[in-house]
């Protein structure tokens, strides 16, 4: 139920364009960025689906799985022309209890953050802050890594049916609404010492950019790290 709730969340936090867009959030908690710092990513949650005819989408597993891989590469390359010392987390294999835990969390508050830092749904306390935390038990992620921060993504999107690109050009003529999909992405950077989220982006992948695809991903990262301060 989650999971269908952030894929919601993300969907209707941003609304699809032909350009890349970005939402970018920093703390506004103390931060200094750590000289020489190490990185866990943790492989991207990624849902890929077909847009059908009627509306509906359909996850594709096989599209779902070639994002995974070809974000998760790009991400390490960009990270480490940056000079990063990264390592890659799978959130399926070898986690303790107390791991799958924190990374829950994130997602909830991810959750909580596409509501009221995305969106006009802002809390009267919060207006001029963006200071959303997991806590110090964030830490527990490191593991054996070292890492001083972790980088968690999350990924929604849709791909046009042929049966849908017909029923738009249909209601294009008619002067009806088209649904042509698109891509979203979330992105959180956790400090591990302080569980503070340091930086976010609600981003919008541009009309054409595929993450199924190598040089697809490379350019939806590439707007991704937008103000990344690592």
């Amino acid at each position: 139920m989650k999971n269908r709730l952030l894929g919601l969340s993300l969907a209707i936090a941003l609304t699809m364009s032909a350009c890349a867009t970005n939402q970018t959030r920093t703390t506004t908690n103390s931060f200094t960025a750590a000289q020489s710092s190490k990185t866990l990513l943790v492989k991207p949650d990624v849902e890929l689906s077909v847009l059908m005819a009627s509306g509906m989408r359909e996850v594709r597993a096989n599209w779902s799985q070639d994002g995974e891989k070809y974000l998760t590469a790009a991400l390490v390359e960009a990270l480490k022309a940056r000079g990063s010392d990264i390592t890659v987390m799978d959130p399926n294999e070898g986690l303790t209890p107390r791991q799958i835990q924190i990374i829950k969390l994130n997602d909830a508050v991810v959750q909580t953050s596409l509501i009221h830092d995305y969106q006009a749904n802002k809390l009267p306390t919060k207006k001029d802050k963006f200071d959303r935390t997991i806590g110090p038990g964030a830490m527990v992620l490191k593991g054996s890594s070292g890492a001083d921060y972790a980088l968690m993504i999350k990924s929604r999107g849709a791909f046009q049916s042929g049966g849908k690109m017909v029923m738009n050009i249909a209601m294009a003529a008619l002067g009806g609404p088209v649904q042509t999909g698109g891509t979203t992405l979330y992105a959180t950077l956790v400090d591990l010492e302080t569980g503070d989220i340091v930086w976010s982006n609600l981003a919008g992948a541009a009309m054409g950019a595929d993450m199924r695809k190598p040089e697809g991903a490379k350019t939806i990262v590439k707007s991704l790290m937008k103000d990344f301060p690592l």
